[in-house]
Parts: structure tokens; C-alpha cells; sequence
């Protein structure tokens, strides 16, 4: 199969790394090894397969870019090798994908497009004013736009008198506390760019993960459930996960401290699936939650689960657009074909783009198969982004992967401590345990594991004693008397890394020095 490449010119940010909205789209629906240019200010695409009908090479100019080249057999690109971090290391046969793109650029009228024209332009004003931005769809950042572009008018492009007048407006909200939203806007606004009439053609401020659900803990980590992202939260039936995300939404709800980190006060929504409104009221009522997270819960019907998870959350988030925070219980159980790689990527790029434009945080939770040890009993340990139930699609296409299994020391009981890893994009992951202390879910001590029934496998005996020979901060040294073989022996401190129990650190194995351990 032949090769092509796709060429998408001025398409993000140089310094920030930012796509527009619609590149984003093209380089996530077609899923093959991508990079900057060279210039850093657009992406290359490369993949596997044929240009369709005579093959001749497409050269258009595109929303959100300078233009787009897709070319095939005859031409080159020049190799940056600045992969983007989120897509496949290796080139994909992607023959439908690229059809399917060739069609909508040729779609694409060479017309300029026309701006959002509703009465003259004192009307606009006044409008905007008053706090009417239904000429904009209800779309904020379109809405910020066009009342610069009249400021800019009004005010001869000074941008000090715009920004006073546009903080002063009703648009004001948390997002024009950043300097750099507000300059960027501005900017546009003075070179007068137009805000579209057609919402999918509108380039919007991308915010990508500079906004958070749960901010960074410290300038090593990277904060939680990105804005304007898809994020998911995995673990096997009775893990707790809708119990945890509800109790932290709380928190963020309130402004309040997120075990050990900070969050602004921003509002949430819970979509539950169809299981009837009384068995509803009986699971909220098991969760304990205060009557303010039960009044934030939307119950999806039969006749929603039909239309599927993109439909009902655009109508939602529509409907409520003062949530930034959108929890979807069993997405996975939402979907016809979970395991199914097509589907799965199908589907969360979908939610990716409405979560950009609405700018909110979609979390979801999924499933996670269970494993046995080698005693027999279930073990819930998760190794990493691609344990979740079903595509690996789910771990690939999501930001904030958070997943809850339960201890080692008694996998069936519910009252034993839980091990929590949250796996960023970019930082260090963070693994924790939490249990319940005064009636509250806590961060607790690492719980020492237990022998269960049985004699214990050889690696089980090797953590063991581990854990007795060791303090927290010191160095783990092999020794005779562990009672496993050296290469029993490496091979578990792999395993151990992996689950967070043991940190690696310039080729030398260590013992976490406080409860909160970190792994990049």
C-alpha cells in the first residue's frame, strides 16, 4: 500500500503547542504517526494509502488553517520527527479515514465566509450588553469575539480601553481572569477576524490543558481532568467509582481542598444510566451523598441509551452550560461493541470535539476485567492506561486516567483500603491509597500485605519480605535472604514499579518516602 501524507499549514500555536479545533479534529480522525512541521506552526500527518479517483494531489485552504496539502505517490514532506505525543509511533493503513477526508476538503466552498450579522451593529451591541448571546448560540468565547470586533470599532483599536470594557461586560467570567485568553481575543479581535456563522466552522480558543477540574499539586505534576478533554476512570464492578468521582465533584463544587490539591469552584453533572428512578434514588441514597450531589444527577432514560452518548450529552450540556464537569457512569456499557477498536475511537472523538467546544471536562467511567493471583483469588491491580475493559482505544484517545482497584490484603471485603493511580499525559503519575476515617473517604497508610489462604507464590513471599527488611525512603538492595532468586527478583521490582509500590529512580530501586508515592 502506498504511502500519502497530509499537510495542514498554520494550524497551531508555536509556543504553546495548540491545535485549532477543526486540525485537532483531522489529526485525531486520522490516527497514524503525526508531527510539527518544522516551523512548528502546522503538522504532518503520514499513513498508509492511495489518494482517491486520478490521484492528483489536494491543495485547499481550510477553517481553522492556512490551507491543507494531502498528497500521495510523486511527492515528499520534509521529516521533522516532532511526534505528536498522542498519536501512533508507526504509520497506519488508514484507506477509509483518508477518503473520508478528501471528501470533506473538497467539500469545502472557496467562499469567504460571512460574519454573524444580526441587525446593525448598535443592535449586536446592546444585545451583548444586556447579556443576550443568542446570536451566538450560547457560545461564549464567539460571543467575546464579536463584541471586541465592535469595541475594536468603537475604541480605535486601543487595547487597554477594549480589555476595561470587555472585563466590565456581562461576558465577564473565570476564563477572563487569564491574561492570555484575554490578549489572544483582543488580537483577533484588532486584526479583525470574523466569528462565523456556522459553529463547526468557528475557530475557537482552544484551551487545551491549561484549565483544570483538579489543578497540579506541585510544579512535577500535572493536574486532573483537563478542560475542553475526555478523561476516563476504570475499575472493576464495586471499585467504588462513581462514589469517588461524586465525592470529588463535591469538593470541587465547594472551592475545597481534593486530597492534597487545590480546585476552583466550578459546577458538575452525573449522567446515570437507565436503571429506574426509584432503583436510582436507592443508589444515591447507599452512596450517602449530601442532597446537593443527588440534585446534580440526570437520570438517562431508555429512549436516551438509544440515541447514544454524544446525542444526549450535546443536548445536556446545551441545556445546562453553567457545568464544566460532565460525569458519564458505564460508558463502556453505553456502547454496542466496547472491545471494538472502530467504535470506541469513534466515539470518544466525537465527545473530544464537543467537550472542546463547549469547553468542559467529560469523565467517564469504564469497566476493567479482574486478573488472579497466583493463590486464585481475584487481584485488581492495574498496570497502566491500557488494562481498561476492552480497546486500547481507551486508553490511547483520553487525558486523566484514573484507576481504583482494591489492596491486596483483602480483595472481598469493601471496607479495605483502595489504591488510586492517576495516569497524566505529561508529569509524574500519582498512586495513593484511601479508605474511610470519621465517616470520610481519606488518604490512609499503604496497607502492608497479608498471606492469604495457601502458601504464598514465590513473588508474594518476595514482597513480603521486602516490605519487612525496608523502611520508606530507603534503597532496595537484593540480599540471599529474601528467599527468591536474582532473577526472580528483578523481574518483581518491574511488576512493583508498574503498581506504584516501589519508585525507580536513576536505574536504582527505592521505597516510597511518603504515602503519596510518584512514578513518572
Amino acid at each position: 500500500m502506498a504511502c500519502s501524507g497530509v499537510d495542514i499549514d498554520k494550524c497551531c500555536d508555536a509556543v504553546t503547542g495548540k491545535f485549532t479545533p477543526e486540525s485537532r479534529e483531522i489529526v485525531i480522525g486520522l490516527d497514524s504517526y503525526s508531527e510539527y512541521s518544522p516551523s512548528g506552526t502546522g503538522a504532518h500527518v503520514f499513513g498508509l494509502g492511495e489518494l482517491p479517483g486520478d490521484g492528483k494531489p489536494i491543495v485547499r485552504p481550510i477553517p481553522g488553517a492556512k490551507q491543507i496539502e494531502i498528497k500521495a505517490k510523486g511527492f515528499y514532506f520534509t521529516y521533522s520527527a516532532r511526534h505528536l505525543s498522542k498519536t501512533p509511533a508507526s504509520l497506519m493503513p488508514r484507506q477509509t479515514e483518508l477518503n473520508a477526508l478528501c471528501k470533506h476538503v473538497l467539500s469545502i466552498t472557496q467562499s469567504k465566509r460571512s460574519l454573524v450579522i444580526s441587525g446593525n451593529e448598535e443592535e449586536k451591541y446592546r444585545k451583548l450588553m444586556a447579556g443576550d448571546f443568542s446570536d451566538y448560540a450560547g457560545d461564549l468565547s464567539r460571543a467575546d469575539l464579536g463584541l471586541l470586533n465592535i469595541l475594536a470599532r468603537r475604541l480605535n483599536n486601543d487595547m487597554f480601553k477594549m480589555d476595561e470594557a470587555w472585563i466590565k461586560s456581562p461576558l465577564y467570567r473565570d476564563k477572563l481572569e487569564r491574561t492570555d485568553y484575554r490578549s489572544a481575543t483582543i488580537m483577533k479581535a484588532i486584526k479583525g477576524e470574523p466569528v462565523f456563522t456556522n459553529e463547526d466552522e468557528d475557530v475557537m480558543e482552544d484551551d487545551g490543558i491549561d484549565e483544570y477540574v483538579v489543578e497540579a499539586c506541585s510544579k512535577d505534576h500535572e493536574g486532573w481532568f483537563p478542560l475542553g478533554d475526555v478523561s476516563l476512570v476504570g475499575g472493576s464492578s464495586g471499585t467504588g467509582k462513581t462514589y469517588w468521582m461524586m465525592t470529588l465533584f463535591e469538593k470541587v463544587r465547594r472551592g475545597a481542598d481534593v486530597w492534597g490539591h487545590t480546585a476552583q469552584a466550578r459546577d458538575y453533572r452525573v449522567l446515570m444510566l437507565d436503571r429506574g428512578a426509584k432503583a436510582m434514588r436507592r443508589t444515591l441514597n447507599r452512596l450517602g451523598l449530601p442532597p446537593e450531589a443527588k440534585e446534580r444527577v440526570i437520570r438517562v432514560t431508555s429512549a436516551q441509551q438509544l440515541a447514544g452518548p454524544v446525542a444526549v450529552l450535546t443536548e445536556t450540556t446545551e441545556r445546562e452550560p453553567g457545568a464544566k464537569a460532565w460525569f458519564v457512569e458505564g460508558l463502556d456499557l453505553w456502547l454496542k461493541e466496547a472491545n471494538k477498536m472502530s467504535e470506541v475511537a469513534q466515539v470518544l472523538d466525537e465527545l473530544q470535539r464537543l467537550a472542546t467546544r463547549r469547553n468542559v471536562a467529560i469523565i467517564a467511567s469504564v469497566g476493567s476485567a479482574k486478573e488472579k493471583t497466583a493463590e486464585g483469588r481475584d487481584s485488581e491491580r492495574y498496570h497502566g492506561r491500557d488494562t481498561l475493559f476492552g480497546s486500547v482505544a481507551w486508553g490511547r484517545k483520553s487525558e486523566t486516567i484514573v484507576l481504583i482497584s482494591k489492596t491486596d490484603n483483602d480483595p472481598l471485603h469493601d471496607d479495605c483500603p483502595r489504591q488510586y493511580s492517576v495516569l497524566v499525559r505529561n508529569g509524574k503519575s500519582e498512586h495513593f491509597w484511601m479508605g474511610f476515617k470519621d465517616g470520610e473517604l481519606q488518604i490512609v497508610e499503604r496497607p502492608r500485605p497479608k498471606i492469604g489462604k495457601g502458601p504464598p507464590s514465590k513473588a508474594g513471599l518476595l514482597k513480603l519480605n521486602v516490605f519487612a527488611k525496608f523502611k520508606r525512603g530507603e534503597r532496595i538492595r537484593y540480599s540471599p535472604d529474601m528467599g527468591a532468586s536474582p532473577k526472580t527478583y528483578y523481574d518483581w521490582l518491574k511488576v512493583a514499579v508498574a503498581e506504584g509500590l516501589i519508585e525507580h529512580r536513576d536505574g536504582t530501586y527505592w521505597m516510597p518516602d511518603s504515602v503519596r508515592g510518584s512514578t513518572t
